[in-house]
Order: structure tokens, then sequence, then C-alpha cells
């Protein structure tokens, strides 16, 4: 199987430069951390065995720890310290303080390391992107039927009641001459007159 994609723990700075610490889970395999400045890398012995006096990383899985560390890493970042000899990363646990050394990576090997993180991290982004890019058009979508509705609730159709609220024109009736207008339908008692100026 695969590999899964490369989880990023922290960044930390040491010496005027930004590091990158990171990990991830292959199958058959143990949980290293990788340090890069994108020009070097280096990388810790399997850390299980160092971190078996820590309560949080017993009877998890690979997947788990990498997520453990993740959080430990950003709540308080760890210590890297690479003008020594022996480089080292050290962090603070439950137990105690634990460091681990650093194993420089050659030339070639750091090269296509790098490259590979930075595909990886790309298509992340891109992925990320367009489900972003989904949500935000599902959610236009929806604003745009809730206006609708309540447009249609709040400012029925001006003809429609007009018409008495949906009737077509079609089916007003018109006023018959003589029709009362009170009472539509029947016919008015007394016929129209004019006006008597004769009277006055």
């Amino acid at each position: 199987m695969a590999a899964d994609p490369w989880s990023p723990l922290c960044t930390i700075s040491h010496g005027g430069q930004r590091y990158l610490c990171l990990s991830r889970v292959q199958t058959g395999s143990n949980v290293h951390i990788h340090v890069t400045n994108s020009n070097e890398v280096w990388r810790t012995d399997p850390i299980e065995e160092a971190l078996e006096d820590w309560d949080a990383a017993r009877n998890v899985t690979s997947r788990d720890l990498v997520n453990k560390l993740r959080e430990k890493f950003q709540n308080s970042s760890p210590v890297l310290d690479i003008q020594g000899s022996i480089p080292s990363l050290s962090f603070q646990v439950d137990s105690g303080k634990v460091t681990l050394d650093l194993l420089k990576l050659p030339v070639s090997e750091a090269r296509a390391l790098v490259q590979e993180v930075l595909f990886d991290m790309s298509d992340r982004v891109r992925s990320l992107e367009g489900l972003l890019k989904d949500r935000e058009s599902d959610a236009a979508r929806s604003v745009s039927l809730v206006k609708q509705k309540n447009q249609q609730i709040l400012f029925p159709d001006v003809t429609a009641r007009r018409r008495g609220f949906g009737g077509s024109s079609a089916q007003a009736k018109k006023r018959l001459p003589g029709e009362s207008l009170i009472n539509p339908g029947c016919k008015s008692k007394k016929a129209a007159k004019g006006v008597d100026f004769e009277e006055s």
C-alpha cells in the first residue's frame, strides 16, 4: 500500500531560519520525524521506543501517534539543536523531556524528499480549494432559493392580487349594464336617472 500524505507537525525558528517538522505513516514501517529547511533534511530514528513512557502514545496506531505529536508540537513547540556534532529535537511530554537524535540525509535523498513533500502539499491544497469552492457554490444556491421563497411569501404577484389571489383574466367577470356594484350578480332595483335641474 502507498504511504499516507505527509503530515506537517509544526514550524520551528532556529538560527534565523525556519524549519518544518513533518512525518507520515507508511504501511509496515515505524514513524520517523523529518526536519527540513528546504535545502537540508534530517530524520529521527523510529520514535515509538523513545515515546514508550508517554501515556498518550501507548496502544495507539501510527496514524494516531502522528496526530498526537502534531497536537503536542503545536501547543508547545519543540527545541531544535543542529549546531552540535549530533543535532537533536527535544520536546516535553507528561513523563518528562524527550530528545530525539537527528540523522542528516544524503543530498540526493533530501532533494527527492523535499520534492515529494512539495508536490504532495500542492495536491492537497488544490483538493481543499476544490472542496471549498463546491461548498461555497452549494451555500450560494441555498441562499438564493431561500431568498426566492421569502420573496414569494412576502411579495405575492401583484396581478394575482388584483384578480383575486390567482384568478386568471379569463375568469374575471365583467359587470353587466344595470348590475349592482354592491351585490354583483344582482340588478339594481332602480334605474339610473339623470340629474333633474328643475326640481332645485
